[in-house]
């Protein structure tokens, strides 16, 4: 199966235009999209993808449902170059381009959120009842949003008010082929817009049960209770000026047995999470624009374990309970100027705090200026600069520069190339707070004498459209002065008592270097065939050794169909994560192939069902084993 992915992957990105025919592209009826797609995280003003300077990915709301994804992780999971990890608490992360999952951003509608359990942001703690689009940067963007965008972005764009009225419902139901994990899902939404006032209000719940392949703990999948809720208000002063506020409610809970300190013991884990900002947007002439926000996000965590335990032993450092918040005020301007310049003017203070039970209560702050200036120096050339200037109260000032261009070569064929700069300071758990994984087996010391990481990125590549193929090849190298890394040194007991020490250090240098293709090729009869394919070489600048966790490899092909007369909409998809590099334990690679059928049975009713790992691989992994669903939604 590997050697088919690559082999297709190659064969896909080598075709020669003359062989393609048909319109610009495919998204399942021949019309070209990914060019024409929109999106606002690369520069914080609206441009093309074809338009922006650097690596951009856009997975729409269609997408999401088409891959039946309940979590965000699941959304990014066939990402190109980005490969989701499973860190302590079972938090699902996102590594963009090898650079490891504190070095990527993620926001909702550019909104910083308070970390989570360990100070991690888990992105199944996003809720998906809103989303209308998720936006992957590729490449440092501290240049625009300052610390943890070393590695890129991930901003989840959510829906605002409809101008008309519209509802929708959604019931799903599915199991695991041992008849473990059952999982019922319900989500509903509410939206409409009476003369300048617009309400949209959303909600889900989610109940998944456990699951144990061998008997032994810990369990492969923890019992599942998800609640979230959300909503948008937004008031029209006039036809270029608006108002819009709204929050984000979630409320999850997971047990499952672990074996911790030789006994089994019931975890029962409480995450609760609240977001909520007011922010204006308008337009003070025609070719400007100015948004003002502030911003409060907090979490809370409570986790207890039956038998008790006791804190540090038990796995979970001091954080049974603990609170963390984010409060944000940002405000910027876009103006066009001698008609070849649209500046962007910003600024940004932040605080963040956290208390926990080992009596730690500390609070940083951040203050931060940026400006951007988008040349159109020629027609055919596109540049970019930018700088910013951030304001640890613990780590000092920091400037990060970026430069990047688009040169349209053909006028369906575009050089793209950059240079950019990052940093990340610290965090938290990093400095003052052990960390223990898989159930205590793997514990990661805490360093107060880290200094923040730099970083130096450079990327170029190439891509166009041509009749129904669009495609782009992007090889980049990433240069990681100071990373913080969990470096192993020693090792404890035998068999199920063995515990594996690493501790958080600055490494000194690493380099993170690879190449990205993705495709899409449309197919006659309705056909859709599209995939992406990504090599890393990471290298510990100090020992010459691999990047742990890092894969070699990671791809994904799809292979869709769309009939609209029939109302029929399936695909067959396949994704594959190379062998990973580990001190104790290489880690084997694993293929994954998943199916989704829909059917629009009436004009507001679909009846939908998939299977997921349709193979029951990855056991010996956090994989889930062979899933089937199935489920009814309803729109109007």
């Amino acid at each position: 199966m590997k050697r088919w992915i690559l082999m297709a992957g190659l064969m896909l990105t080598l075709i020669p235009e003359g062989l393609l025919a048909g319109q610009n592209g495919s998204d399942g009826s021949g019309d070209m999209v990914d060019a024409g797609k929109v999106v606002v995280t690369a520069t914080m003003t609206e441009k093309r993808v074809a338009d922006v300077p650097g690596a951009v990915e856009v997975i729409t709301g269609q997408e999401l449902i088409e891959m039946n994804a309940q979590t965000v992780a699941d959304a990014l999971a066939e990402a190109t170059g980005l490969v989701v990890t499973t860190e302590t608490g079972r938090q699902k992360r996102p590594s963009i381009r090898g650079t490891g999952n504190n070095h990527t951003l993620l926001l909702i509608d550019g909104r910083r959120l308070a970390a989570g359990f360990k100070d991690l942001l888990g992105l199944e703690q996003i809720p998906m009842d809103m989303i209308e689009r998720i936006e992957v940067v590729r490449g440092p963007a501290s240049a625009l949003y300052g610390s943890d965008a070393i590695g890129g972005v991930v901003n989840v764009i959510t829906k605002t008010p409809s101008r008309d009225l519209s509802m929708g419902l959604t019931a799903q139901y599915g199991q695991s082929i041992y008849h473990e994990g059952q999982e019922a899902i319900g989500s509903a939404y509410l939206s409409d817009t009476w003369g300048r006032l617009g309400m949209l209000l959303a909600g889900g719940y989610r109940d998944k049960d456990g699951y144990d392949r061998d008997g032994v703990p810990p369990d492969d999948g923890d019992d599942i209770e998800f609640g979230s809720g959300g909503g948008r208000i937004s008031f029209d002063l006039n036809d270029h000026h608006r108002l819009l506020t709204g929050l984000e409610v979630v409320d999850r809970n997971a047990g499952g047995l672990r074996n911790i300190e030789q006994m089994d013991r019931q975890r029962d884990a409480d995450d609760r999470r609240l977001n909520y900002f007011l922010e204006y947007a308008g337009h003070p002439t025609d070719l400007s624009s100015l948004m003002l926000r502030v911003n409060h996000s907090e979490h809370e965590n409570d986790y207890d374990f039956d038998p008790p335990t006791s804190l540090i032993a038990g796995g979970i450092g001091d954080e049974t309970h603990a609170q963390r918040r984010l409060d944000q005020a940002e405000g910027r301007f876009s103006g066009m100027f001698f008609s070849r310049h649209l500046v962007t003017i910003g600024g940004e203070y932040r605080e963040e705090g956290r208390e926990d039970d080992s009596g730690l209560d500390e609070d940083i702050d951040n203050l931060s200026a940026y400006l951007q200036d988008e040349i159109q120096v020629v027609d055919p050339l596109y540049l970019v600069l930018g700088v910013r200037w951030d304001d640890h109260s613990d780590f000092g000032s920091q400037w990060t520069p970026r430069v990047s261009m688009t040169y349209s070569i053909l006028s369906h064929l575009r050089l793209k190339a950059g240079y950019g700069e990052g940093f990340r300071a610290p965090g938290f758990l990093e400095l003052y707070v052990p960390t223990y994984m898989k159930c205590g087996k793997q514990v990661f010391e805490p360093n107060a004498d880290l200094t923040p990481e730099t970083s130096k990125s450079y990327e170029i590549g190439f891509e166009g459209e041509y009749r129904r193929f669009s495609g782009r090849v992007m090889a980049f190298k990433n240069s990681i002065e100071d990373m913080i890394e969990a470096v192993y040194y020693s090792s404890s007991g035998t068999g199920r008592s063995k515990k594996d020490y690493y501790q958080y250090q600055n490494i000194g240098d690493a380099t993170i270097s690879g190449v990205e293709a993705e495709w899409t090729l449309g197919l006659p009869m309705g056909f859709d065939l599209s995939g992406n394919l990504a090599y890393l070489d990471a290298e510990n600048g100090d020992t010459g050794e691999e990047l742990e966790g890092r894969p070699d490899y990671k791809g994904a092909l799809k292979l869709a169909y769309h009939h609209a007369d029939m109302g029929l909409k399936a695909n067959v998809r396949v994704e594959y994560i190379g062998e990973r590099y580990y001190a104790d334990e290489p880690e084997d690679d694993v293929t994954l192939v998943h199916a989704y059928l829909s059917k629009q049975i009436m004009k507001n009713v679909m009846l939908f069902a998939g299977i997921d790992n349709i193979f029951d691989t990855g056991a010996d992994s956090d994989i889930e084993p062979t899933f089937y669903y199935g489920g009814v939604s309803l729109r109007y």
